[in-house]
């Protein structure tokens, strides 16, 4: 049922991005709904309430990855102990939200593709020019309006890439065929390498961290002798 259920979401997306491709007038119809024309604004952006179930929503996806985080960091800084969960699930789940949601999404899209958000085309009291979803370039500088940042951390959420046919696994997110498949999983592995990357963070810490204070010591002292040089040549005058 998962697997039918993400493939379906799949061809919807497919056949959606198509309509709005070869209608993408129907993108500005939808918007016009929300559009205040007196106002020339956009009503629910300003409404606390509404602003309000975006930002919880928003939170969600992160809330979701605190346990892996904890377990990540937990081995981080005590080296010796065992994760609280396996470390496979950990590195999935923190490297698919960083690829997918943040390179892909938020770095290499959202400031690139130039897409002018609703409130800043013509259509609706803005200067720019109205942009269809697939084609690049516009007024927009950063933070733009394709892709969604909101939509991307939902996809995250409700479709991960585990759900996805052993067939396309390796498509669809490479970080679970590395890590999650039955074959290639090795968890006991993946816990000595954090464990050996932790280890040496905490030499490297704890080298930078003595190097620091024998270089203060070092300056401190050299700053003594020369307080007690000027106080001796000040009591000569």
């Amino acid at each position: 049922m998962a697997r039918g259920w993400l493939l379906a979401s799949i061809a919807l997306g497919l056949v959606l991005g198509g309509v709005f491709a070869a209608y993408p007038l129907i993108d500005l119809e939808v918007a016009r709904l929300f559009f205040d024309d007196r106002g020339a604004k956009f009503p629910i952006a300003t409404t606390y309430e509404w602003n309000l179930v975006r930002q919880i929503a928003n939170w969600i996806p992160f809330l979701l990855l605190v346990p892996a985080l904890f377990a990540l960091l937990r081995k981080i800084v005590f080296p010796g102990s065992k994760m609280l969960i396996a470390p496979s699930v950990v590195i999935f789940l923190v490297g698919s939200f960083i690829v997918g949601p943040g390179l892909t999404t938020n770095l290499l899209l959202k400031d690139h593709w130039g897409r002018p958000r609703p409130h800043q085309v013509q259509q609706f009291a803005g200067a720019a020019d109205f942009q269809p979803w697939w084609r690049p370039g516009g007024a927009c500088e950063r933070n733009c309006s394709f892709v969604s940042g909101e939509a991307s951390q939902a996809f995250w959420v409700v479709a991960p890439a585990s759900l996805a046919p052993a067939q396309i696994r390796p498509i669809a997110m490479g970080l679970y065929f590395l890590l999650l498949d039955p074959i290639r999983r090795n968890d006991a592995r993946l816990e000595k390498l954090i464990q050996r990357a932790s280890i040496a963070l905490h030499r490297n810490t704890a080298a930078l961290l003595s190097g620091a204070g024998t270089a203060m010591a070092h300056a401190g002292s050299t700053l003594r002798h020369t307080g007690h040089h000027l106080h001796k040549r000040i009591a000569c005058l």
